[in-house]
């Protein structure tokens, strides 16, 4: 059995398919949802300003690219 990752918008499916439909568990999957994409990107971003220029080229980045990716707020997408 492989393990492979979800991402947040593939978890917010997969309770919005448990949870009762009202309109309030979906504003609660929605913030919820947001939350977790926006910390995804906050720690993609740090982890990209310690990155080598091996591992950058290896990813297809250049030190210039990564670092204006690194320098984005984690709201912006």
């Amino acid at each position: 059995m492989t393990m492979t990752s979800t991402s947040p918008a593939q978890r917010s499916i997969a309770l919005q398919s448990r949870l009762p439909q009202s309109p309030m568990a979906l504003v609660v999957i929605t913030v919820a949802t947001t939350l977790l994409t926006w910390d995804l990107r906050r720690s993609t971003r740090r982890v990209l300003k310690t990155l080598t220029d091996s591992e950058l080229q290896d990813i297809g980045l250049t030190r210039d690219e990564a670092y204006t990716e690194a320098r984005r707020l984690f709201w912006q997408g």
